[in-house]
């Protein structure tokens, strides 16, 4: 396993923001929608928590600009958005964020109706063309289709998004991934494989490198995810981590001041059984505990 480094240089502080609300410590419970004859399917529910300190999940929701004031958006649809989610305004509805244009990326700190409440202030002037979107590196999350007597891919894609805007780039968290049924699991599979990768988004135009200054494996242009890498410069998953039945775990140092997103970058499973009655299943439980450093 391969960690981001952490910095004391703040502890203290850290330490009173914990006191200020059990939300600094995020339990995320993902169920996958399934039946005895449906694609198994990570859920595209959402969590919201303490403002620059959340962890979401699901698919990245869309939506067109209707207004906005200094710290409010107004938006056609709030469905997917979630208190916590990192999101672009994007001036020209074109997808992709240029420094040189009026978009900009802010963290949702509260919702009221069809508001968004947002940090930091929006300093643009928008027009009837932009749109408002949560940044994710994939279009949905990872599926696969349980077969029984053989064995099935999982096809990649999004497993939870973790924005840790509101901490200083000094400072780190430590994100935990937890299968927590596996008792279940075994009735049904004899193995269960997920590759998890952590990626990075580049949001500042140009992201360069540079051991135990970015997390960044490359430079970048904005909007662009790429795998993150710790103090020295070693991509974070350049070891291949696998949550399976028998390791159950996976642990991970992050830096605060940036936003990631936990993948499922592929994976392979066996099924013996799609039958699900009390005591099995077909999904699996996952919970991501994250705790300041």
């Amino acid at each position: 396993m391969t960690f981001l480094g952490k910095s004391g240089h703040q502890r203290a502080f850290l330490v009173a923001l914990i006191a200020v609300g059990a939300a600094l410590v995020l339990s995320v419970v993902s169920f996958a929608n399934t039946s005895t004859s449906s694609t198994v399917t990570v859920s595209v529910g959402g969590v919201g928590g303490e403002f620059g300190f959340s962890v979401g999940q699901g698919t990245p929701a869309t939506t067109s600009w209707a207004s906005d004031a200094t710290t409010t958006v107004t938006v056609s649809s709030v469905t997917n958005f979630n208190v916590g989610d990192y999101i672009l305004i994007d001036e020209d509805a074109d997808g992709v964020p240029a420094g040189s244009s009026g978009d900009s990326f802010h963290t949702i700190t509260a919702i009221n109706g069809s508001v968004l409440t947002v940090s930091p202030d929006i300093s643009n002037t928008y027009s009837t063309a932009a749109s408002v979107s949560e940044e994710a590196p994939n279009s949905s999350s990872a599926t696969w289709s349980p077969s029984v007597g053989s064995t099935s891919s999982i096809t990649a894609g999004n497993h939870f998004l973790i924005n840790l805007q509101g901490l200083g780039t000094t400072d780190s968290a430590l994100i935990e991934v937890f299968l927590t049924n596996t008792d279940e699991l075994v009735k049904n599979y004899t193995f269960l494989h997920r590759l998890v990768n952590v990626q990075v988004l580049c949001d500042s135009g140009s992201c360069p490198t540079g051991a135990g200054t970015t997390p960044f494996s490359t430079s970048g242009t904005n909007g662009v995810w790429q795998d993150a890498v710790d103090a020295a410069g070693t991509t974070v998953s350049a070891t291949d981590d696998y949550l399976t039945l028998t390791n159950a775990r996976q642990a991970f140092i992050l830096l605060g001041g940036y936003t990631y997103a936990l993948t499922i970058d592929g994976g392979t499973l066996f099924t013996i059984d799609v039958t699900e009655t009390t005591g099995d299943s077909l999904s699996p439980t996952d919970l991501v505990q994250l705790t300041a450093l």
